[in-house]
């Protein structure tokens, strides 16, 4: 077998969904060193209007270099402001952005290509934090976003006929572009979505790629009809959650006005109805 007939044989790959910009951000604990050490990463993607950021998961082996003059807390509520301060001077571009503490610097680092933008600063936080990585060990099973897409399936699925609205795998290919997407109706895509992670601007960032993903897979299938969102908020039994529930709400306020309508509940049974309803309408 040529060449040529090897090429003809072969199945071409989905081009990268989004395309854009990555930075690395660099922690000088103390300012009159030189010592820094990676502790998140930001991207700007093309078209999208706030940026995206992943930070250390843990603190610990960091705290450990300095003992008593850095405390996990301290550093936490540092990073934290940093972004509030990040998502408020971004302007489609990592050379705009304001770390808003001297303490913490943005360093560009070049372009960025990928399917799922969580997944690709995860690999690269864990990258370039080197040995100040620490993975996060849960004592129990995380309600993450994988934990409501297996609950939805099965509330909805001991319905007894009940139209069927997930996607295998949570993967479509659209126009060569692979997106990750739960949920069809025949006439709108929508995504399932966790808002019981342990801090805000984790459910803040699943939140935005969703949406992101559900706008790709219409504009790219030119559907006229609003993309959805189905949310599981946390049961707000503590003032964390509490908390978390309402910017939550907020975030989902500002995504209705973005065109994307959201469903939500407290309670998963609740909201796996509202995507019964969805999937029938």
């Amino acid at each position: 077998m040529n060449f040529l007939e090897l090429v003809k044989r072969a199945t071409p790959s989905a081009e990268p969904l989004l395309t854009g910009e990555w930075a690395t951000i660099a922690f000088r604990p103390d300012l009159g060193s030189q010592q820094e050490f990676i502790v998140g990463v930001a991207a700007a993607i093309n078209g999208d209007v706030e940026p995206h950021l992943s930070w250390l998961p843990s603190l610990s082996k960091l705290s450990h270099l300095y003992g008593d003059a850095i405390t996990a807390s301290d550093t936490r509520e540092l990073f934290d402001g940093s972004e509030i301060a990040i998502r408020s001077t971004f302007q489609n571009a990592l050379q705009s952005l304001d770390s808003g503490s001297p303490h913490l610097r943005i360093i560009p680092c070049g372009y960025l290509a990928t399917h799922d933008v969580s997944m690709e600063l995860t690999t690269l936080l864990k990258r370039q934090a080197g040995a100040i990585w620490a993975d996060v060990q849960h004592r129990e099973s995380p309600m993450d976003d994988d934990w409501a897409y297996a609950t939805m399936i099965r509330t909805i699925k001991s319905i007894q006929n009940n139209p069927n609205p997930f996607i295998p795998g949570r993967s479509i290919t659209i126009a060569n572009k692979s997106l990750q997407i739960g949920l069809t109706n025949g006439r709108s895509y929508g995504n399932i979505v966790s808002a019981r992670y342990a801090s805000f601007s984790t459910v803040h960032t699943h939140i935005h790629s969703s949406m992101l993903q559900v706008n790709i897979a219409h504009r790219l299938s030119r559907l006229q009809t609003q993309p959805a969102l189905f949310v599981v908020l946390p049961e707000a039994t503590t003032s964390t959650e509490i908390v978390t529930t309402r910017k939550t709400l907020e975030l989902l306020n500002e995504i209705e006005s973005a065109g994307v309508t959201p469903f939500y509940d407290q309670d998963p049974s609740a909201v796996a109805l509202k995507i019964q309803n969805w999937a029938s309408t």
